[in-house]
């Protein structure tokens, strides 16, 4: 009897095991950056006399898949980033974590970053010339190509002196791609709709102002990102606040602490993070335990740069419209406001509005304010409630 107890006890552990284990395919997902999303914020007099104003800074296109295949080693990156991994995971566990879900993330990702002109054809840049706008003093053309395998955490942590119990997400991701593509220039033509034809993405060395990318030939770039966020303070149900420290290292080198507030879904211990789309940002595919979600949340990030391939491409090596190290601010700031809507368990909508202070160091002084809008399927099972 003893033994049959003892095998029966094993049987139900193993079967609450197998039913935490990620599913194979949990989701699918497609969002896309664009200026246009956020248009109806920046049309404004103030804007139209301003001769660096231009509808153009940033646009991204993002395709992935979620669960158990976005983790296989056939894909090469996750077994990557799992070698990297070990190392964050031994300071992780080593703090006390109790880990309890854990799901992966595969995507393929392009980002193009553009002045606030793509085109010398139009009468817009005719009027910014004449009034004093020059693309020497704007940040340069910029593309990035590639695939991200993320792994996201999620549990609980003592930290030092502390008695209580926090709730955690920890994410980690290597991403890589290349640069230089030009692919800008080809999201521009389909995902920017009423702007003009972006002539100035392609390099012409008899042009009196840069064209072209900050490189001038295709490079291998990477990114390893390490992020998380921690639920300091629930005021009331389903409303958090959290600390969201990070550190990313590869093509964009910086250190950054962002805060988020808002209300989330019932399964959310933590905020889903609902910016831009990039490859240092974490995305996660969370079905909730009621027939329909919302969130609307909101945060700020403070960044020291060191490094952006973006601005800085190779420092010149690769003869293209590049700033020094020198010209490019070391401090940036960022902010969004996002909502999310579940419908039906099945589809997750997202949008945001992002904004950020101006990285370079010119006459070109202007914030950047662009939209982000988001579509996933979701295949995996209801999460639990962390409310009830």
């Amino acid at each position: 009897m003893k033994y049959l107890a003892i095998t029966f006890f094993s049987l139900l552990l193993s079967t609450q095991l197998i039913g935490q284990r990620e599913p194979d395919l949990s989701g699918i997902e497609l969002q896309i950056d664009q200026d246009v999303l956020a248009d109806f914020l920046r049309q404004s007099d103030e804007n139209e006399s301003n001769p660096f104003y231009g509808d153009n800074y940033t646009t991204a296109l993002r395709i992935g898949i979620y669960g158990e295949y976005a983790n296989s080693y056939y894909l090469g990156l996750p077994w990557l980033r799992e070698k990297i991994d070990y190392l964050s995971d031994n300071i992780l566990y080593r703090g006390d974590f109790r880990e309890k879900q854990r799901s992966h993330n595969f995507v393929l990702t392009l980002n193009g970053f553009s002045p606030a002109h793509i085109s010398a054809d139009t009468e817009e840049y005719d009027q910014a010339v004449s009034e004093g706008y020059n693309l020497a003093d704007d940040r340069p053309f910029s593309t990035y190509l590639g695939f991200r395998s993320s792994r996201r955490l999620v549990g609980t942590k003592r930290f030092v002196h502390s008695a209580k119990l926090f709730d955690v997400g920890f994410n980690t991701s290597f991403a890589f791609g290349l640069g230089g593509t030009g692919i800008g220039r080809g999201i521009d033509r389909i995902l920017g709709f009423n702007r003009p034809e972006g002539t100035l993405w392609k390099r012409d060395e008899s042009a009196p102002y840069p064209t072209g990318e900050v490189i001038k030939n295709v490079l291998p770039i990477f990114l390893y990102s390490v992020s998380s966020e921690i639920g300091v303070w629930t005021p009331i149900k389903k409303v958090v606040f959290q600390v969201r420290p990070e550190l990313n290292l590869g093509y964009y080198t910086n250190v950054a602490i962002g805060f988020d507030f808002g209300k989330v879904m019932n399964v959310e211990p933590v905020i889903d993070h609902l910016a831009y789309t990039d490859t240092n940002n974490p995305s996660l595919a969370l079905v909730n335990d009621e027939s329909m979600g919302f969130s609307l949340v909101g945060g700020a990030t403070v960044r020291a740069v060191l490094y952006n391939y973006h601005l800085n491409g190779l420092y010149g090596s690769s003869k293209g419209n590049f700033y020094t190290f020198a010209d490019t601010r070391k401090i940036v700031f960022e902010s969004y406001v996002g909502v999310k809507l579940q419908i039906s368990q099945t589809i997750d909508i997202t949008y945001s509005i992002n904004w950020r202070s101006s990285e370079i160091k010119s006459d070109f002084q202007n914030n950047v304010l662009w939209g982000t809008i988001g579509v996933k399927y979701l295949m995996g099972p209801a999460g639990v409630g962390c409310y009830d």
